[in-house]
This record gives C-alpha cells, structure tokens and sequence, in this order.
C-alpha cells in the first residue's frame, strides 16, 4: 500500500513538472492566448486547416480545391488542396461543398451604439406627480457629442448581435457615433465575440461630421451649421500654427491657451486623419465636397444615398464614398414630394440602382450598413442592389477590399492572402445568393461554428 501511494506521488509530480515546463516553453503570443478567456461564442484554436473549399481569396483568381491554413490569428498560407502541406498539429475544418470568402466588412455602422437617456420629462409629465417633475434633474449627458468623444466608450456588444452580423457574413465593422453636428470618433472592430476590448482594431479611427441642427441654440439652421463647421476647421488652423511655432522658440511669446475641443481637432486638420461626412442627401454631398476642398481634409461621405444625382461632381472631385443601402428617399428629395406612388415606385427602383449607377460612372464606393443593425437585413439590401444592376463581383468588393484600403487596413483585411488576419466566412453557395447559409465563421482566427448547412 505505501509502495502505491509513493507511485502515485511520482506520477503527480511528474505531471506537475511536464505541465510547468510546456507552459514555460510557450511562445508569448500562445502564452497569452492560453491565459485570456476565450470569446464566448467561440472555440480558439492555434492551428486550423479549412479542406477542401472554393476559395474565393478577391486579391485573385478563385482556387477551385483549396485548403486554408490558419495558425495563432493569421493566414499561414492557402493554395489547391493537393499543393498545400497540412501541419501535424492542424485542427481539420472539413469545407467541402463550401465557398471561402474574405470576411465582408461594412466601413460605417452604428452597432452596439446605446444613445443616453433622454432628460427628465418636462411639461408633458403626468399630473398625478407634478411636484416630482418640477424637482426632478435632467440626467447628465454622460457622452455629449464633440470632436474628443470617442464612441468606445458608450457600445455594448450583444451576442445576438455579433451572431446576426456572423450569419450575414460581415466580421468587419466600424462603429461611428450619431448624434451632432460634430458627433465624435468611431472605432474599428473585428467582431470576434462579446467582450469589446479584444474587438478593436483601431480607436479613434475618423471623426464624424452631420449637416444638423442643434434644438433650442447655436446653430439652428443649415446656414449655421455650415459656418460652424468650416470656422472649427480655421480655428483648429490656427490654433495648431500657434502650437507649431511656439513649439519652434517659446521665447517672446505667449503660451497657447489650452482648448480640449480645438486640441481634438488638430490631427484631423494637421495631420489629414480620416474626417467623414454623413451626406443625407445630394446637397449634403455638395456642401461636404466644398469643405473638403477649402480645408484639404482627408475625407469620405457617408449614406450618400443619392450620390447618383452627383455624379458629375464625384468625378471631378473623387472622394471615397460609404454608400447606405437606405432606399427611403430623402425628405427633401423630389422623389418624396410627388406622392406616394411616387414614393414606392423611388424607393423599389431608383434608390436600390444609386451603387450600379456609380459603378457604371467608375465611382469607386463601398457598401455600409448605416444605421441597420440587423446584419440579415443588410445582406438582403446588398441584394436588392445587385438586382437593380451592380454585378456582384463589384458588390463583393465594395464589401471587402474596397472599405479595407478606405480605412487604411487593407494590409491585414479585406481578402484571403498569407500572412494577413484570419477572417474568413465559409458559405454554402454564393454568398449574394438567397439561399446561401454561411456556415463557419472565422474573426482573428477564431472559429464559430453555426447551424449545419442543410444538404
């Protein structure tokens, strides 16, 4: 009994040790992986190999038999199946009978966006507690719009979410703010489960601008709005000089005044960071075109869902365009103000052709889901584009290369290639077909597995 009870003690010991040393050995990148909480709709592995799936890589022709070897987050390589070498430690993906596609990206979004609460009910409250509601204080805005606000700081991820927008094929998103005239920063995410943190790509990844009023001060018309606008621009001008050349010889010159708002600006005027313009309508598209060229912004609009009716302008002055899939005409529009059969026949028709028409004119655009946080209900709008005449191919790469090279990441996303981020979408048919299923799905190498694809 006693010789047992000392094996035994060896062979947990034993154990011991094997396990310290495999976790002193680890690289720090698996180290890390080991220690962080995996997302929780996902199953993170170090090595996968996708079998025998059609590759549809965007950066070149489609491999009809292919593998895909993803290793630590990253695309190891790719190639026809019998080329391509299947390391002993790959976990299998089984793929045959499905299309590999670069995971799709939407370039503006307001996902996992919760607006603050509404201040206190004022006249309108109910008479059954007058004095609460002359007592009661409006709650403090926790996020007011401006230039320094960075929407990261007011999203809540939900899983349902994150799920609807997997099944939609998308992995990519940048989530923008949506209130003001200056709304704030958006941030870049990989939707690679439910904590935000481990989400994001890049924070403060441009700043959002709206033709807007504000209720009840300064500016309330589109006059003012416009003027406040373009004197925030010259004020940041001028406040980034004064910085520029106090920083050069302090001496005989007074120090700059520190301005939270003005500072905010700076790299958006100084240093060209991506400024984008919410154009609700084909004004809208004029006006930001004009600030853009006054103060040479480095800039992009956003909706532009009546971009067709600018065509001419575009191509003049070429900036890259997030186009909506809103189909609604615009109330000012001329479509909304000739009734309602006019209206419908608008918004069956004419809106759902603004890509193919920008498309024909060599406009280059990608496709966004806006305000549309129904990831089912954007892939169904890109089809209606596509009936109304944009071919696929350019609707795939509205959705992949084009907003990757937009947002400047188009080095690590935006097509199937070695060495860039794992994020691939595995679908059962063509991915703009009605029936298409996407079956797994991977975000920075992390696999989630859906529903199994009916046969």
């Amino acid at each position: 009994m006693r010789h047992s009870l000392r094996g035994s003690a060896s062979l947990v010991l034993t154990v011991l040790v094997i396990n310290l040393v495999a976790l002193t050995v680890l690289p720090p990148s698996a180290a890390a992986a080991t220690a962080a909480t995996p997302p929780a709709a996902g199953d993170v592995g170090p090595t996968y190999a996708i079998r025998n799936c059609r590759i549809v890589p965007v950066a070149g022709p489609a491999i009809e038999k292919g593998a895909i070897i993803v290793r630590d987050g990253l695309i190891e390589s790719l190639g026809p199946v019998e080329k391509t070498n299947i390391p002993d430690d790959a976990e299998i993906v089984e793929a045959e009978g499905l299309v590999a596609y670069p995971g799709l990206i939407s370039a503006f979004s307001n996902l996992f966006l919760e607006q603050p609460a509404r201040a206190a009910a004022g006249p309108g409250a109910p008479s059954e507690a007058p004095t609460q509601a002359r007592t009661q204080e409006p709650e403090e805005d926790r996020f007011p719009p401006g230039p320094g606000l960075f929407v990261l700081d007011q999203l809540k991820p939900k899983k349902p979410t994150v799920e609807s927008f997997h099944k939609a094929g998308f992995t990519t998103v940048l989530t923008a703010p949506a209130r003001g005239i200056f709304e704030g920063q958006s941030v870049l995410l990989n939707l690679n489960g439910e904590p935000l943190r481990p989400m994001v790509i890049r924070n403060g990844a441009a700043l959002h601008i709206n033709f807007t009023t504000e209720r009840g001060g300064y500016p309330s018309s589109l006059m003012g709005t416009i003027a406040h606008i373009r004197q925030s621009f010259m004020d940041a001008g001028y406040y980034a000089d004064r910085q520029a050349q106090y920083a050069k010889g302090p001496a005989g010159l007074k120090r700059t005044e520190y301005d939270p708002r003005l500072e905010a600006l700076v790299p958006f005027v100084r240093d060209r960071k991506p400024v984008v313009f919410q154009c609700n309508n084909v004004e809208d598209v004029k006006r930001a075109l004009k600030i853009i060229a006054e103060f040479k912004l480095n800039a992009m609009l956003a909706g532009a869902n009546e971009a067709w009716r600018a065509a001419d302008v575009l191509k003049k002055s070429p900036v890259p365009l997030l186009v909506a899939l809103d189909f609604r005409p615009p109330a000012s529009s001329l479509y909304a103000t000739q009734g309602e059969e006019a209206r419908k026949k608008a918004e069956a028709e004419i809106y759902p052709a603004n890509a193919a028409n920008l498309a024909k004119e060599g406009i280059g655009f990608a496709l966004v889901s806006g305000s549309n946080g129904d990831g089912a209900a954007f892939l169904k709008a890109v089809r209606a584009a596509i009936k109304a005449g944009l071919a696929e191919e350019d609707a795939l790469k509205a959705l992949t290369v084009q907003p990757a090279r937009y947002l400047g990441v188009d080095k690590s996303l935006g097509t199937i290639e070695a060495g860039k981020i794992a994020n691939i979408v595995l679908v059962k048919g063509g991915i703009f077909d009605d029936k298409a299923q996407v079956a797994r799905v991977f975000v920075d190498g992390v696999l989630f597995k859906y529903a199994e694809v009916s046969k």
